[in-house]
């Protein structure tokens, strides 16, 4: 009997002994992920203030309830919207041939496959300076090659215009993210069998008869996936908003995430969370009925 449940225990103690291996690893995205979030979530039901979070009082809904009144949370989410189809589209429309491009052979492809990393790989904030002094008022570039060209008459302030700075900004993000997707998409292109191409130009198909039945139905998944995290990532993005313009001017470039961050600034945590897991269920909403979707794509 003692030999049966030794042997019983040692292959228990076998089939635990993977899941031990990962423990560590567990325990340490809980502490990352799960914890913050159940506290940004119990932050938004409370009156918490940064200076006094500590006697901050649990008061229900009346953060979320206080958003619907919000006129500026309201907008905010419209803002948001019109952030995430500009960069993100932006960013596919330009990728998507640059990708073509590179996946081409060529003298020089590997340097100009690192070369065009280099957007992504600086920092956002030092990119948001970068083209703040670009288009500056004063002594921006921009201006100065307008002006010599004879477009303008005079130096433009493009970033006290609410229209003008929400270009500028989106511009500032496409050109970082936009070497990312490119990579992305260039990585699904080498997984396209050359035999298609092949037996499509046997058949007489021309370039873009190959393009739009082979190439375009081969990334439509990949595409739709980068879509999918773009757009996460762009209602979560603050930096380059925030660096570039403050969300001014005025409200003009305030979206969800620059909201809860500027309130954030002023001090009111709580309502800021409420800001935050109002985001976050939208988009997690957003994610579930894109993703059935993604998979039904996948699979067809």
């Amino acid at each position: 009997m003692r030999s049966a449940s030794s042997r019983s225990s040692a292959k228990l103690m076998a089939s635990l002994f993977p899941y031990w291996l990962i423990a560590p690893i567990g325990l340490l995205l809980l502490a990352v992920t799960f914890y913050p979030l159940v506290y940004a979530v119990w932050l938004s039901l409370t009156n918490a203030k940064l200076l006094t979070i500590a006697k901050a009082h649990f008061i229900g809904l009346s953060n979320f309830l206080a958003l619907l009144h919000d006129t500026t949370f309201i907008d905010s989410l419209w803002r948001t919207l019109r952030w995430d189809v500009s960069v993100v589209g932006l960013e596919l429309l330009i990728a998507l041939p640059v990708a073509l491009f590179l996946n081409l052979e060529f003298r020089g492809r590997g340097f100009v496959r690192a070369a065009v990393i280099i957007p992504y790989i600086v920092p956002q904030a030092v990119t948001g300076l970068m083209w703040v002094y670009m288009f500056d008022g004063n002594f921006g570039v921009f201006n100065d090659i307008l002006l010599r060209l004879g477009i303008i008459g005079e130096f433009v302030s493009w970033m006290s215009d609410p229209n003008g700075s929400f270009a500028i900004v989106v511009a500032a993000m496409t050109w970082s993210g936009m070497p990312l997707i490119t990579i992305i998409l260039l990585a699904a292109l080498q997984t396209i069998p050359k035999d298609l191409y092949e037996a499509a130009g046997i058949d007489g198909a021309t370039v873009w008869q190959k393009f739009c039945h082979i190439t375009i139905p081969h990334l439509v998944p990949t595409i739709l996936f980068i879509m999918l995290l773009r757009v996460i990532w762009m209602s979560n993005s603050i930096d380059m908003i925030f660096v570039m313009t403050g969300g001014g001017p005025g409200f003009a470039n305030y979206t969800t995430a620059v909201y809860s961050f500027i309130q954030t600034g002023r001090l009111d945590i709580g309502y800021s969370s409420a800001i935050a897991v109002c985001l976050a269920l939208i988009l997690m909403f957003i994610s579930i009925f894109y993703v059935r979707h993604l998979v039904k794509q996948v699979l067809e």
